[in-house]
């Protein structure tokens, strides 16, 4: 290893990369912040400037400081070593420290759109995620629709999307990404991979990204995830868009959670409307997508361990006295609790009866 790295100081380092540091160190050698790789919204990430070094306790990526640029910019160490050597001889350190106040403004939904379009269109769908997708009931004319994409997890491609991208647009201002120290935008990301899913206003253009990620089962780790970088100095938030999938002119509509629950629904209901809200307690700009739509009844289709959570049933009564208040009648719908979701329910119908019948 070239004894030159250890001249980088590894906090000074972390800054340029625009890593959000704990604002209470423990000395002016041991360091905690928010870790880039994992996406943790705890200061999982340990910084040692005496050994120079990192290391996450989370999800487990360490090294130096000269490896920590270059995992975050995709390039090798021999380039990041160059890069921080032209750099750091006029850097001035200044310790980032979480602060909302810092958050960018968000950009209107039309730019987002056209962001969120070209960087879709820049990225792949692995087979996994997309033999999944069929075994679910789409399509492959469904899928190029949707617009799924697999998460970037090498860093040399992910670099070159961000570049690209950041070509074409201003990404100022676009939640899940970030300007950091050194002026380069960056992306939020997970570590363990997953699938962006588009979320969409009526007219169909992409609000914000659901990140589905490719967890253990029985994990601890939530399983979706906006695309986000509010935790990041200078980044945006994303907001609780509702999704809206399916025939837009209909005075009906099926509600239920998760934006690929209703774009799967939806297709296996020959095009039903369906809105999707990102969690059951999400429903604040259900009122406002409702009066867009005009919509004079809804169908609540949540998942049918609504039965036996205690939090889904308060919510519930919560969403049909938000309904009352729109003038909008609310039906619950139930089904086989056999299929928990109401994808799983009309796709056991669909294989049902396209099964042959035994003459």
């Amino acid at each position: 290893m070239c004894r030159e790295y250890d001249k980088f100081d590894i906090i000074e380092v972390a800054q340029m990369c625009g890593l959000v540091m704990h604002p209470n160190p423990r000395n002016s050698v041991e360091f905690k912040a928010l870790c880039p790789f994992c996406g943790e919204k705890k200061y999982h990430l340990g910084l040692n400037r005496q050994k120079g070094r990192f290391n996450c306790l989370k999800c487990k990526e360490s090294g130096n400081s000269v490896s920590l640029y270059a995992k975050l910019h995709g390039i090798s160490n021999k380039e990041a070593y160059m890069a921080l050597k032209d750099y750091l001889d006029t850097f001035e350190p200044q310790l980032a420290y979480l602060d909302t106040n810092l958050e960018m403004p968000i950009k209107p939904p039309l730019e987002r759109h056209n962001v969120y379009y070209d960087f879709l269109r820049l990225l792949k769908l692995n087979e996994y995620h997309k033999d999944n997708l069929f075994s679910r009931g789409l399509t492959g004319a469904d899928i190029h629709r949707f617009m799924y994409r697999s998460i970037p997890t090498d860093r040399v491609f992910r670099r070159e999307v961000i570049e690209t991208l950041a070509a074409r647009h201003d990404l100022v201002g676009i939640p899940g990404f970030y300007r950091d120290n050194c002026g380069d935008f960056q992306m939020y990301f997970k570590k363990c991979g997953g699938m962006f899913i588009p979320v969409c206003n009526k007219e169909g253009y992409i609000q914000g990204l659901q990140m589905r990620l490719d967890v253990p089962e029985g994990s601890d780790e939530k399983k979706f995830r906006w695309f986000s970088s509010k935790h990041f100095e200078n980044g945006t938030g994303a907001k609780s868009w509702i999704h809206i999938v399916g025939d837009t002119s209909a005075d009906e509509a099926c509600l239920t959670e998760g934006a690929m629950k209703a774009d799967i629904t939806s297709v296996l209901s020959d095009g039903r409307l369906f809105l999707a809200v990102p969690g059951v307690n999400a429903i604040g700009q259900l009122p406002e997508v409702i009066k867009g739509l005009k919509l004079n009844k809804v169908y609540e289709c949540f998942d049918m361990d609504k039965c036996s959570k205690p939090e889904v049933k308060n919510a519930l009564i919560s969403l049909k006295n938000v309904l009352k208040q729109t003038n909008v009648e609310c039906v619950s719908c139930s089904w086989s609790s056999q299929y928990k979701g109401i994808d799983d329910y009309y796709l056991a119908k669909v294989r049902k009866l396209s099964t042959p019948v035994a003459a």
